[in-house]
Formats: C-alpha cells, sequence, structure tokens
C-alpha cells in the first residue's frame, strides 16, 4: 500500500512525502499512490522522544503541586508511591503512552522500575 502526503510543510518548503508500507521512500516528487492526503497548513514533524519520564506518576499530576519541592516529595509522593499496587503502576503507565501517542511520542524510556511484573495485561 502506497501513501502521498501532499503539499506538506517541512522547514521553510511545501512538498510531497510518498510512503510505501512503513517506509518513507521519497521526499519532494508528485507521485501516484492508493492514497493521497492533503497536507495543506500541515507540517511534518519527526516523532518526539521522551527519554525521561515516570510513567506511572500520571496519577499523581496536580497532587500538591503548591508545595516546594522537598515539601512535595516528603509529604505527598514518596508516602504514596510507598503504597502503588503493580496494578497502579500498569493503569497509570498506559496513561501515560496514551498520553505521548496522542501528544505524537514515538520513543520514551520510563525510570519507574520497581515493578517490573505487573498483575494486569
Amino acid at each position: 500500500m502506497s501513501l502521498l502526503i501532499r503539499d506538506v510543510q517541512i522547514d521553510r518548503d511545501v512538498t510531497q512525502i510518498y510512503i510505501e508500507g512503513n517506509r518513507i521512500v521519497e521526499i519532494g516528487k508528485k507521485r501516484e499512490a492508493d492514497t493521497v492526503i492533503d497536507g495543506k497548513g500541515k507540517v511534518a514533524l519527526p516523532g518526539f522522544v521522551n527519554l525521561h519520564t515516570h510513567a506511572a506518576m500520571t496519577l499523581f499530576r496536580g497532587w500538591g503541586d503548591d508545595l516546594d519541592l522537598s515539601t512535595w516529595l516528603e509529604t505527598k509522593i514518596w508516602p504514596a508511591e510507598a503504597r502503588l499496587t503493580p496494578d497502579d503502576v500498569y493503569w497509570g503507565t498506559k496513561l501515560a503512552c496514551l498520553e505521548m501517542i496522542k501528544t505524537g511520542t514515538t520513543t520514551s524510556t520510563t525510570c519507574t522500575s520497581t515493578w517490573t511484573r505487573p498483575r494486569r495485561r
């Protein structure tokens, strides 16, 4: 299957992106394709890479965010982390992954290594 993204902006140029299967084959030349997407007014960007995230901690977002760092960690985050179950980590990480996909992140690593085998898959 082939795909042509027509009239899309890359840097300062408006051009075409031709894709076959899961590979970009050519940029710049208009070609015929099975599917054509109108890219007018759109910008083509590479996927974002997030190399430092605490994915499961999405569950704590906004909780105690009015505190200074030391107080926040000592009174909110560390006690809450100590009570996390493998299921909590699973669902928090799943939420983080969905948010990253929605915002264009194609690669990530997480710093949550305490739980390696959540019960649900």
